[in-house]
């Protein structure tokens, strides 16, 4: 069932390219890979090895849903959210952070523009920050200070109580009753500077069986360039694979070892890899990206590999999004999962 063609707003909350038809097999091309600026942390990503998510209508029956996410791992579900509801999120957290510096001096916070500075100033807290080592910086510190405390911040538990996503996720599993573990991610990235590294859920919640749901949410719109979720295409069996391998391989370990992302076993910082170019070239697979409007969600399984190109939006926009984990209520789950996020929390 091919998708309808989603008409795409052009404003400051959502600068992008002009979306092209669906061509007849219903298969989604925005735009040219050659004419857009994708770029790993290693350089450019090859036009050959990129592809487009397959976006789904909120309307689409459940059933062609489910079949989607079991073939694909993923499932990008258009206007899920309210579009209101989404930018006075976005709104509010800009505001919640912008005594740091981080906005240019006189936008409006709704948009999200970038002051301009040495992208690592505004790096998240946790370990992308460790690994650069960044410390004693007053703005970049204060920064550090507001971006952990809008985690608990009301207008952000607000927001991820959303009724409507709820609704959702009932009706997509058929669970009577859902639970959001609390140690959410709002995460922004700034332009040219950091990227989300190549990884699975799995590997961060071990400590519960592999039967959570993570939605990511676009707070606000994401151009081509700008930097959003990307998925390995079908990688949801390398997922599965490489945990396995991790599994074997932690005879030596104590089960808080085992269950640990940051084991001797993984990559410093608990990721596969930080260049998803040539990760992607190994595995033989395509990465693929969406532009994102307010009102997306992209649920996603415990497997499949993602990551980030780097934020190189032409409108200067940080990308800002959240990512809730889900479980059926009343079945086990990861417990360091229910507590809000804090750096060096282990997760």
């Amino acid at each position: 069932m091919a998708p309808a063609l989603i008409d795409t707003p052009q404003s400051a909350v959502f600068p992008s390219k002009e979306l092209a038809a669906n061509d007849q097999y219903g298969r989604y091309h925005p735009s040219d890979f050659r004419d857009l600026n994708l770029e790993s942390g290693f350089g450019p990503m090859a036009p050959e090895q990129m592809g487009y998510l397959q976006p789904t209508s909120l309307d689409t029956p459940v059933e062609v849903m489910r079949e989607r996410f079991e073939r694909d791992g993923y499932l990008l579900v258009k206007n899920v959210l309210p579009r209101d509801a989404v930018l006075e999120c976005r709104k509010n957290y800009f505001e919640f952070v912008a005594p740091c510096g981080i906005l240019k001096e006189g936008s409006d916070p709704i948009d999200g523009v970038y002051c301009g500075a040495d992208g690592r100033k505004y790096l998240p807290p946790g370990n992308i920050r460790r690994l650069f080592g960044l410390k004693g910086d007053k703005e970049s510190d204060h920064y550090v200070d507001l971006m952990i405390k809008a985690h608990s911040a009301p207008f952000y538990l607000n927001f991820v109580q959303n009724p409507e996503l709820r609704a959702f996720i009932r009706k997509f599993t058929g669970w009577k009753s859902e639970t959001m573990l609390t140690r959410t991610l709002l995460r922004p990235y700034t332009p040219n500077s950091e990227m989300t590294a190549v990884h699975y859920d799995q590997m961060y919640v071990r400590a519960g069986p592999p039967s959570s749901i993570t939605a990511w949410v676009p707070l606000g719109g994401v151009s081509l360039e700008g930097g959003g979720l990307m998925y390995l295409e079908r990688s949801h069996d390398i997922g599965k694979k490489t945990e396995e391998e991790f599994a074997r391989n932690s005879w030596n370990l104590t089960e808080e070892e085992r269950i640990s992302a940051f084991n001797k076993n993984m990559n410093d910082g608990g990721f596969l890899s930080r260049d998803s170019k040539v990760y992607g070239q190994e595995a033989n697979r395509k990465w693929l990206i969406a532009q994102y409007e307010p009102g997306d969600v992209v649920l996603h399984n415990p497997w499949i590999v993602h990551a980030s190109c780097k934020n190189c939006d032409p409108g200067n926009i940080i990308r800002l999004a959240t990512d809730l984990r889900f479980v059926e209520s009343g079945t086990p789950h990861d417990q360091r999962w229910m507590k809000i996020f804090a750096p060096g929390d282990g997760v």
